[in-house]
């Protein structure tokens, strides 16, 4: 950790020793050196020319005798030295101008590694509260006190408290930060901190910009996006260190969760552990069935150190990684099934992941349009419930009635209305009920250039010989996910339109070899799967923080009701056949309860931590664009320059030391009661 602010800076040290270390021995010397002078009552001042002109030393190297004049030049030149240091110190001034106070609410900020009764969050408040006391603290060397602001972020930013005068409006901003789980990412807070600080009043068309704000960041420094940004002209980065450098931390970093897809009442559950402990650990691992423990690992889990690499000349941070699948264990029925670390550390959040799973049920899929016999064999043979053929115009004529009675519509193109029921859709060719692919010529001879292995659709599916003899190009937004990608264009892409989900395929399968390689029938399986199981709880599919959670409903229910981990209850409003909830902010089992035809619904989700906030060692140093900022603990405060007061010391002891000069040099005359020797002489004092 590094050091705290010490209460006194000198910026220019080496100045003001090395001008005190030549005029403190001057001074010395010239006091070794002088005559000694003795008072004498003489009977005419004409012999104190003749004193005065006896510049010779007669006793060199005398005893240093205490003496005033030489304690004030002293004093005088130790206040010049000082100021030539340019000291400056924590004197509570606020300094005016604008400040922004921003807090990292993330995930690893709940880490308890500075106090076991208190997260770096609770701390960050506090000191931020000390901060504020300081800012409005107006005293003898403080100047009235600026603006300040208060922004808190994780994987959003939310402005707490736009720029005030007003202290208790900033305290109340200060204890409303809450904690989340999800990610860091300051680029929001950043945005949104510099269009209040830009604009005096946003409300005046004819307000003037202002230059940038001090930026008072309390955080771990563990931000993902702070790299890419850059300080503007005005601004200045504080980096209020937030945590311990050598903090360490285990816990999981991904599950899932399959049903055997020949017996349905087995489930397996996999699971990813990460290290973030320079050394090797072991760890036991329990196994949760609706909160309940089921088993515990035969024997402690292995999980390698974490390491550094060096990599074109910089340093690669890697976590050790660890993998482990539970034996196959009877589940019949929906809940949640999670896994959790038996290990205490800092970080108890990431020590438990769940996912939610559903009932084991046969899917009704519905083949709408003229669909390639090849399409039809594969969906005919799969286990669904049924399968049903449905032309396209008592699709259409259906609309959504006819959409909610299927899990999934397998669907040609053409054969689709241009606006599309709220259903999953698996599609081969690009619909016009599809917004945001924009197809803009036909792309021919093919082969795939890009895939997302790790994506559910593309599970055991070899793309590596698949050649497309003719596509439709399209170019996606930036909402669509693209899933295989030839040069050209993206050949299988995911879209997700509020209660509409689809799958693009755009190229007819018997334009391709597809069809007689065994990746289409595993493509084909998976997608029907992968899609019907977004009704349920999806065990392929993961959530984090900053995610919408939603659910199809019909189109007659009014209202749903969500339950959130803690046990309390919201109530939200269905629109067009789908309930969202969130984004959502802390890990946890959420539930989402509507009215059905059949009795009450539910669908229940799984929340994990968002990835990358295990690691909790407190970065010692940021960067933000170019430059570096070393961290600071504590709540710290503005340092004011000393310079200007030690100098108008230095005047003051000039003044002094010449009045007690003059005073020792003069001369009176003794009134003639006190004259012994002579009646009238003068007394001549020197020194």
């Amino acid at each position: 950790m590094s050091p705290a602010v010490t209460a006194l800076t000198l910026l220019s040290p080496l100045t003001g020793l090395l001008v005190a270390g030549i005029l403190v021995p001057l001074l010395l010397a010239l006091y070794f050196l002088k005559l000694r002078r003795r008072s004498l009552p003489v009977p005419t001042t004409l012999l104190w020319k003749r004193s005065v002109e006896d510049m010779r030393a007669n006793t060199p190297f005398q005893r240093l005798r205490p003496s005033l004049l030489l304690v004030l030049q002293l004093l005088l030149l130790a206040f010049v030295a000082f100021a030539l240091m340019q000291p400056r110190m924590d004197l509570g001034a606020a300094g005016g101008g604008r400040t922004v106070i921003l807090v990292d609410r993330s995930g690893s900020m709940n880490a308890t590694d500075l106090d076991a009764r208190r997260t770096r969050l609770e701390i960050a408040k506090e000191q931020a509260r000390d901060r504020v006391a300081k800012l409005f603290d107006v005293g003898l060397f403080a100047p009235a006190p600026g603006e300040v602001m208060v922004v808190a972020f994780a994987d959003s930013a939310e402005v707490l408290q736009p720029f005030t005068r007003s202290k208790a409006d900033v305290l109340r901003a200060i204890d409303r930060i809450q904690p989340t789980d999800g990610a860091s990412r300051v680029r929001d807070a950043l945005a949104l901190a510099r269009a209040f600080t830009t604009v005096t009043n946003p409300d005046d068309p004819n307000a003037k910009p202002t230059m940038g704000a001090a930026l008072e960041l309390w955080s771990d420094g563990r931000i993902a996006d702070l790299g890419e940004d850059a300080l503007r002209p005005g601004e200045e980065l504080i980096y209020r260190m937030t945590g311990r450098a050598d903090a360490r931390n285990a816990g999981i970093e991904g599950i899932s969760a399959e049903r055997s897809a020949t017996e349905p009442g087995l489930m397996q559950v996999f699971v990813t552990l990460r290290n973030d402990a320079p050394e090797p650990i072991e760890t036991d691992l329990e196994l949760l069935v609706d909160g309940t423990r089921r088993s515990v690992t035969p024997k402690p889990v292995s999980i390698p150190a974490a390491a550094e690499t060096v990599a074109e000349g910089k340093k690669q941070y890697r976590p050790g990684t660890a993998r482990f699948t539970f034996p196959p264990f009877v589940q019949p029925r929906a809940g949640t099934v999670g896994v959790q670390v038996v290990r205490a550390d800092a970080l108890p959040a990431d020590n438990v992941a769940t996912v939610a799973v559903s009932a084991p049920r046969r899917l009704r899929v519905a083949m709408v349009g003229a669909l390639d016999f090849a399409v039809r064999d594969v969906v005919a043979a799969l286990p669904v419930e049924k399968a049903v053929a449905v032309s396209a115009a008592d699709f259409a004529a259906g609309g959504v009635k006819a959409a909610e009675q299927y899990d999934v519509v397998v669907a040609a193109a053409g054969a689709l209305p241009d606006a599309l029921p709220a259903g999953r859709y698996l599609v081969f060719g690009v619909p016009k009920g599809v917004s945001g692919l924009n197809p803009f010529a036909t792309k021919e001879k093919l082969g795939v250039r890009t895939e997302r292995r790790e994506h559910p659709l593309l599970r055991a599916v070899n793309l590596d010989d698949l050649f497309v003899a003719r596509a439709t190009a399209i170019a996606p937004g930036t909402d669509t996910e693209a899933i295989v990608e030839a040069g050209e264009t993206p050949l299988v892409v995911l879209a997700r339109r509020g209660p509409v989900t689809a799958v693009v395929v755009a190229f007819d399968p018997l334009d391709s070899n597809w069809p007689f390689q065994r990746g289409f029938v595993t493509f084909m399986a998976n997608a029907v799967e992968w899609l019907g199981a977004m009704d349920q709880a999806a065990a392929q599919e993961e959530h984090h923080p900053g995610d919408v959670l939603t659910a199809r409903v019909a189109t007659g229910v009014r209202a749903a009701t969500v339950t959130l981990p803690d046990g309390s209850t919201q109530e939200v409003t269905p629109r067009d056949g789908a309930v969202a909830f969130g984004p959502v902010q802390r890990a946890g089992t959420y539930a989402i309860r509507w009215p059905g035809e059949r009795g009450e619904e539910r669908r229940t989700y799984a929340v994990n931590p968002a990835d990358g906030e295990g690691r909790i060692g407190a970065a010692e140093s940021v960067s933000i664009g170019v430059q570096q900022v070393s961290g600071v603990s504590g709540g710290g405060a503005a340092l004011s320059d000393l310079w200007p007061w030690a100098l108008a010391c230095s005047l003051v002891l000039l003044v002094v030391e010449w009045w007690v000069y003059h005073r020792k040099h003069w001369i009176r005359r003794t009134p003639a009661r006190a004259a012994s020797a002579l009646p009238g002489a003068p007394i001549i004092r020197g020194s």
